[in-house]
């Protein structure tokens, strides 16, 4: 496999990025969030003439599961959830986030401090009413308009009733000082759509 060797059963949840010729593989859940660097043709970890990986790079504390990366402006967002994800009714997952200029890190929250201390900023949770655990992010896009829309997925209240997790999309509302909630940090019943020209 391409990192049991390196990572163990901490090898879930993976997250690739690109930047400058170079292939990162993110990697990790509730034992910590890492960071490797993948060959040129991305199929095997990086390693050095010991056989270790080049980089091997804790960027999240515990807290933390489902990486997401995405670059806005100067930062890199580094979306995560945390909590129970699959207990329905009783779970009680969201999706928080830091923020770093460097691909590396370190992520802080707004006061400056480390996810690698379990610190984040809130994005999006349950309302205790209709949505339940929303959470692991697994794709953020930007529309045609500019918009920036997550996908996730959370349990909903239908009919008195709360069956598996569903698939859902929201729009990313972005504050003046760049950070990102989804509209006030729930679910939403309806909203505007997503714009595709083609």
């Amino acid at each position: 496999l391409l990192i049991t060797d390196d990572f163990g059963s901490n090898c879930i949840d993976q997250f690739y990025y690109e930047e400058d010729g170079k292939k990162y593989m993110f990697v990790g859940s509730f034992n910590g969030i890492y960071v490797t660097e993948l060959t040129d043709d991305g199929l095997s970890v990086k390693r050095g003439a010991d056989g270790k990986p080049v980089l091997k790079k804790q960027v999240c504390g515990r807290a933390f599961e489902g990486t997401n990366i995405y670059k806005k402006g100067k930062y890199y967002y580094l979306f995560a959830s945390i909590n129970n994800c699959c207990d329905g009714i009783d779970s009680r997952y969201k999706v928080v986030v830091g923020r770093s200029e460097n691909l590396l890190g370190p992520y802080v929250d707004r006061k400056g401090k480390d996810m690698l201390d379990n610190s984040w900023e809130l994005v999006l949770e349950g309302d205790g009413e209709t949505f339940f655990g929303p959470g692991h992010n697994s794709i953020i896009i930007p529309d045609d308009a500019g918009t920036d829309w997550m996908i996730y997925h959370s349990y909903v209240k239908e009919n008195g009733a709360v069956g598996g997790r569903l698939g859902m999309l929201d729009r990313i509302v972005w504050s003046a000082d760049g950070w990102p909630t989804i509209k006030k940090c729930v679910p939403s019943k309806g909203d505007l759509l997503p714009v595709f020209n083609n």
